[in-house]
C-alpha cells in the first residue's frame, strides 16, 4: 500500500501512523506543537476567569514543571540522547513540542562554545509576541519565572547551570526576545 498524504479517502479501521508519508506526519507534527502550546494558553485563561491571576499563574508553573519532569525524560530515551553534556541537553530541549525544531513558535540561534558551554539567543518567540499583544503584564510572571524554572527541569542534568543574560520586556519589536547561557563548570 502506498503511503498516504492525507487522510481524505476511505475510512480504514485498522489504520497506523506508518500508512502515512513522512511529510504528512512532519505537517501533522506542526498542527500538534500549536495544539500543545495553545492547550496551555487556553487552560491557564480559563483559570484566571474563574480563579483570578495568582492561581491561574500558579497551576500554569506546576503544569509545566510536570510536563518537564515526566515527559522530557522519556524524548531523551526515545531519541537516544544520553545527557551528559550541555550540547545533549541541547538536542533534547529540541525533542518537545515546544521547541525550536518545527513550526518557528520559538526560533533562534545556538552557538556551541564548547560541550558544556553553550549560549542560546531567541530571535523570534511567538509566545512573548502574543503576550505583547495581548497580555503584556504576564510577560514578567512567564518569562521570568516559568520558562527559567521549566527549561532547567527539561534540561534534565541538574549541573548545567542557566544564566538569561537577555530577557523580556523589550524596547522594540526589533529587539531579541532572550538570550541564555547553558554552561557546566567543572
Amino acid at each position: 500500500m502506498p503511503e498516504l498524504d492525507d487522510y481524505s479517502g476511505p475510512y480504514k479501521p485498522d489504520l497506523k501512523w506508518e500508512d502515512f508519508s513522512k511529510e504528512f506526519l512532519v505537517k501533522l507534527m506542526h498542527t500538534w506543537q500549536v495544539a500543545h502550546l495553545s492547550l496551555s494558553a487556553f487552560f491557564h485563561d480559563e483559570l484566571h476567569k474563574r480563579l483570578g491571576s495568582q492561581a491561574a499563574d500558579e497551576v500554569e508553573l506546576a503544569v509545566w514543571s510536570r510536563v518537564a519532569e515526566h515527559t522530557y525524560p522519556k524524548y531523551a530515551a526515545v531519541a537516544n540522547i544520553q545527557l551528559n553534556t550541555v550540547v545533549d541537553s541541547m538536542k533534547l530541549l529540541d525533542m518537545g513540542p515546544d521547541g525550536r525544531v518545527g513550526t518557528g513558535l520559538i526560533q533562534g540561534d545556538i552557538e556551541i562554545i564548547n560541550e558544556n558551554h553553550v549560549v542560546g539567543t531567541t530571535t523570534r518567540c511567538r509566545i512573548l509576541e502574543a503576550l505583547e499583544a495581548t497580555d503584556p503584564e504576564r510577560i514578567k510572571w512567564f518569562c521570568h519565572v516559568v520558562e527559567p524554572q521549566v527549561t532547567q527541569m527539561c534540561l534534565n542534568n541538574p549541573k548545567i547551570k542557566v544564566t538569561h543574560t537577555k530577557r523580556p520586556p523589550r524596547s522594540s519589536p526589533d529587539e531579541i526576545p532572550c538570550q541564555f547561557e547553558f554552561k557546566i563548570e567543572e
